[in-house]
């Protein structure tokens, strides 16, 4: 289904089953109805195709000639020395259209951040004694827990910045596919001479559709045409193209992978600092132990609790914020690698078929094996480059949750001797208080049995004791 945008008149096309929906154009940015009636080409208020009989008084004197001798089977040489000359070097001068500025999106996150703690200071601060609602413990999750809990946040928003302009190049790179960049108006036939034509319709398009996949790729595959004018080589520098977008699409998500795996580290480090500094407050609850009451025992634990929540508050926040990261990149990708795939579905469909390098016979895959093969190549090597990523990524996470056991089982035995520790000296201390108090009770009991013995020597008879001194009596 084919219609024209009636602001910038850009031609577009679409799916049927997209008729009567309302988009907007990838040219200007104007909403749009794509019309109901298949047949009809443009919307009210669009400008006509032009009329290919018009289109044909505007060709060249070589495109004349060609068409009154009738033939398509021979083409003689002077035909492509009469070729009208064509002006490459037009396209747009950037970069690559999965690129995204990593500075840009890193200010995105510093200014999400600085939100982000804004709102968890605006929280209420929870009390002693005071039980936790769900404010006071987001605020003292991210503001009570020590620095890497700071980075950690820092390094999530960064990457979540440089998703947001992966999502809006992505929506923009699909707007473009709507564009009809081989117009039939101009020719049923893409050949040598109407490539110029062709040519200056894909480099006159708006400057925000110059640097997209779809447009790049016509515009490379018309001036390797132009050159080669060959069909088979045509289809294997499509087939290249293919390849190169797919690497650079891959390599645009490298930055996002290293926040994926920089996240999670640095919750262990924050994990290895709490622990740190616990074991490090064990020694003051040790000295305490030794002949402090039970308020000082649980004075000398407080700081080493906390310490130890520091450990565990870090680890979670970080996996957290990799998990929820996780999904959308990953989804991102899938659906940028799926374009470049719809990119070279639409070259297959609408230029290689309307290819005809002059051999006499139109471009026509039940016809030419090398295109069929060079096509098939394509696809097996996208194919094999897609599962050779997949695997890397299904190692790469297999390696890194691997190693996070390996270090939380250190850690864990580490609190357990910890922890044996402390209660073998409780135990001695237990003991060591129990033998003191039956010692005590002993002495008790000898004295008096001592008591009860000399009672007993008495029998009834009172002793009188004399001070002895100056004013006291004699005997």
């Amino acid at each position: 289904m084919k219609f024209v945008c009636p602001t910038c008149n850009i031609h577009l096309q679409a799916e049927p089953d997209l008729a009567g929906k309302t988009v907007k154009c990838p040219g200007c940015s104007t909403k749009i109805q794509i019309p109901e009636d298949i047949g009809q080409t443009a919307p009210a208020g669009g400008p006509p195709p032009p009329d290919a009989a018009e289109k044909s008084k505007g060709s060249d004197g070589a495109e004349d000639a060609a068409a009154q001798e009738g033939t398509d089977e021979e083409v003689s040489e002077e035909f492509y020395d009469q070729t009208p000359v064509l002006e490459m070097g037009q396209g747009p001068v950037g970069p690559h259209p999965s690129y995204v500025n990593a500075w840009l999106a890193g200010l995105l996150g510093v200014g999400l951040t600085f939100v982000w703690y804004l709102v968890m200071f605006m929280l209420p601060k929870a009390e002693a004694g005071e039980e936790l609602s769900v404010g006071s413990y987001l605020r003292a999750l991210f503001t009570e827990r020590s620095w890497p809990q700071y980075v950690t946040t820092l390094l999530t928003f960064w990457c979540l910045g440089i998703l947001i302009f992966k999502v809006i190049n992505l929506r923009k790179q699909r707007r473009a596919m709507l564009i009809e960049a081989l117009p039939e108006d101009i020719d049923n036939e893409i050949n040598a001479g109407n490539l110029v034509d062709f040519h200056s319709h894909v480099v006159n398009f708006p400057k925000p559709l110059r640097n997209t996949y779809i447009i790049n790729r016509i515009r490379k595959a018309l001036e390797f045409f132009y050159i080669r004018q060959n069909n088979p080589e045509v289809a294997q520098m499509i087939s290249s193209q293919s390849e190169v977008d797919a690497n650079k699409v891959a390599s645009s998500y490298s930055m996002v992978k290293v926040f994926l795996w920089a996240i999670p580290i640095m919750g262990f480090i924050g994990t290895v600092l709490g622990i740190g500094k616990a074991i490090g407050g064990f020694g003051d609850v040790l000295n305490v132990g030794e002949g402090g009451d039970m308020n000082q025992i649980v004075e000398a634990l407080t700081p080493v609790l906390g310490s130890m929540g520091v450990a565990f508050d870090t680890t979670l926040l970080a996996l957290v914020f990799s998990i929820l990261l996780s999904f959308p990149a990953s989804g991102l990708q899938n659906g940028e690698e799926d374009l470049v795939t719809n990119v070279d579905e639409y070259c297959i469909d609408n230029l290689l078929k309307r290819l005809n390098d002059g051999g006499g016979v139109a471009t026509d895959f039940s016809n030419d094996g090398a295109l069929l093969q060079a096509i098939g190549d394509a696809i097996a090597s996208n194919q094999k480059e897609f599962l050779t990523s997949f695997e890397d990524v299904q190692k790469h996470m297999a390696e890194n949750l691997k190693g996070q056991t390996k270090n939380y089982e250190k850690v864990a035995t580490v609190i357990d001797k910890q922890l044996a520790s402390i209660e073998d000296r409780t135990e001695h201390f237990e003991k060591r208080v129990d033998l003191e108090m039956v010692r005590a009770m002993e002495k008790m009991t000898e004295g008096v049995k001592n008591l009860n013995s000399v009672l007993k020597d008495l029998n009834g008879k009172q002793v009188v004791v004399k001070k002895k001194g100056w004013f006291s009596r004699g005997d």
